[in-house]
């Protein structure tokens, strides 16, 4: 029987991962469109941990129209509660992402850290922003990889109690130890949030 390529191995072990996680009290599912890229993730809660909740998270990034191919797969945890602002609703979380990415010739896996926060809008509770940055060094970098940076925004209007619409930015960066720096992934998305 022919085997798998080793990334559709792998696309297919983050799809079971999804299916087969422990049940949750609520979970979100991401997905946006860019101008040559196609990203998800899937959003649950985890058991709390002291005072505060805890969330994981399975996603990826892929850009097929482009040569080489990029194809990034990421799982992480973050601790989150309330970042503590006295005017309007802020929700904050730092923790850890495990990233796989595979473009052209290079390959390799980044422990990156970092956290996200989102605020509604005071006066407009359905808007809300939101960022994100994850950073990994090259002591967390493996394989090929010699560094990893993600960071983005985005603008939300949640059109029904649950259901959300956004647009966003992202930039995706690396460094390889033979090619120096390269730009992944920058540019604008459109996106839809459901929360069940």
């Amino acid at each position: 029987m022919p085997m798998l390529p080793p990334m559709s191995r792998l696309a297919g072990l983050v799809a079971v991962l999804m299916l087969t996680t422990l049940p949750v009290q609520a979970a979100v599912v991401d997905l946006n469109v860019g101008d040559d890229s196609f990203s998800g993730q899937f959003t649950g809660t985890a058991p709390s941990v002291r005072e505060n909740t805890a969330e994981y998270q399975f996603g990826f990034i892929v850009r097929p129209d482009d040569e080489p191919e990029l194809q990034q797969f990421h799982g992480q945890f973050l601790v989150t509660g309330d970042a503590g602002a006295a005017e309007f609703d802020l929700r904050a979380g730092l923790g850890a992402r495990l990233v796989y990415m595979d473009i052209g010739p290079f390959d390799g896996f980044a422990l990156a850290f970092g956290g996200e926060a989102r605020a509604k809008i005071p006066t407009m509770d359905r808007l809300s922003v939101g960022a994100y940055g994850f950073i990994a060094p090259s002591v967390t970098s493996f394989s090929e990889v010699e560094g990893y940076t993600q960071i983005g925004a985005d603008v939300a209007y949640e059109v029904i109690r649950g259901g959300s619409i956004y647009l966003g930015a992202r930039h995706v960066g690396y460094k390889f130890d033979d090619a120096g720096r390269f730009t992944a992934d920058n540019g604008m998305h459109v996106g839809l949030r459901l929360a069940f």
